[in-house]
């Protein structure tokens, strides 16, 4: 690898792999040669240009944060107090005193992956200041680590992913359920309906109107006929027959005032009405489409959260 000093200010990427996750470190020049200018063996008007900062990004499931820290060889003594301010996108700045403290940690939204830093030269005295021709000042950022410390931390993460991954499979079946009964209720409607369609044929009322008008006259068949002409049993039979003729019920239980036949709808009543009619709202062609589209979005998320939770895994592995 090329010694920093030879980079002359070149930002030099080197990709590491480390647990699960591809990291890269970023080197900068801050105070050098190539940063400042030599006067009589001393460094003067340094100057410190900004520059985009920018990471490999990767998939993680885990919190991240981005490590800064300053590498100081030789006599870089001065009173004045020099700092760079380190902006991640969308983020507030982070100012580093660089001289005073080895190390900044700086982290994005939510603790979300870093792909990009802004880094600027925040202080009015950079190029006042007068520093020893040893002097080498430079920073070393590394990118997107784990931000976890105890194992503790890491048992409470690989919770809230266990957590999430619970509630997006009882949402899943949730949906699954209300799939399966939209497609049961539009089923057992068109039964209901076919077997009503059956019991109010007009060959079914034709019947019904007979049995009310046949039936004094079996039953009188049935009790008398003493010729011979029927025999007991068929009495027997007959009186059956005239008793379970009611079963059938009149022409007019099945047909409205007005004389047109009840639908199923009215012949439940008016107080099923309003809950067959909002179930049946429910179960259009249309419902079930989005119905059976919200379960494939919902068994897709708990296969995304099944991965998480396997990558967290994996990730916090050395604090488990």
């Amino acid at each position: 690898m090329q010694s920093k000093s030879a980079l002359c200010g070149v930002l030099l990427v080197s990709s590491l792999w480390t647990g699960s996750a591809l990291a890269n470190d970023t080197f900068i020049d801050i105070i050098s040669p190539s940063t400042c200018v030599m006067n009589w063996g001393k460094l003067t008007q340094c100057s410190i240009a900004p520059k985009t900062l920018q990471a490999l990004p990767f998939d993680t499931a885990v919190p991240m944060r981005t490590v800064i820290r300053r590498s100081m060889t030789g006599n870089c003594s001065t009173q004045y107090p020099l700092e760079v301010t380190l902006t991640p996108a969308g983020e507030s700045g982070v100012k580093y005193p660089y001289i005073s403290m080895p190390e900044v940690i700086i982290r994005g939204l939510d603790r979300q992956l870093l792909t990009s830093v802004q880094l600027a030269d925040s202080s009015p005295w950079t190029r006042h200041v007068v520093l020893s021709d040893t002097c080498r000042i430079s920073l070393q950022v590394q990118w997107n680590q784990v931000d976890v410390d105890t194992a503790e931390q890491a048992m409470a993460i690989l919770q809230k992913l266990e957590t999430d991954l619970a509630t997006k499979k009882v949402q899943r079946d949730s949906l699954g359920y209300l799939v399966e009964f939209s497609s049961g209720f539009v089923f057992m409607r068109e039964l209901a309906n076919s077997f009503f369609t059956q019991l109010t044929t007009e060959s079914i009322q034709a019947l019904r109107a007979q049995a009310v008008a046949a039936g004094p006259i079996i039953f009188k068949t049935s009790m008398g006929c003493d010729d011979g002409t029927l025999t007991q049993v068929e009495k027997d039979l007959l009186a059956e027959f005239y008793f379970l003729l009611p079963t059938l019920g009149e022409a007019g239980d099945w047909t409205n005032p007005d004389g047109s036949p009840k639908t199923l709808l009215d012949f439940l009543g008016p107080e099923a009405k309003p809950i067959i009619d909002k179930l049946a709202a429910r179960s259009t062609p249309e419902a079930l489409a989005q119905y059976e589209a919200d379960y494939q979005a919902a068994v897709q998320q708990v296969a995304h959260a099944e991965a998480k939770l396997a990558q967290a895994r994996t990730q916090l592995a050395e604090w488990l």
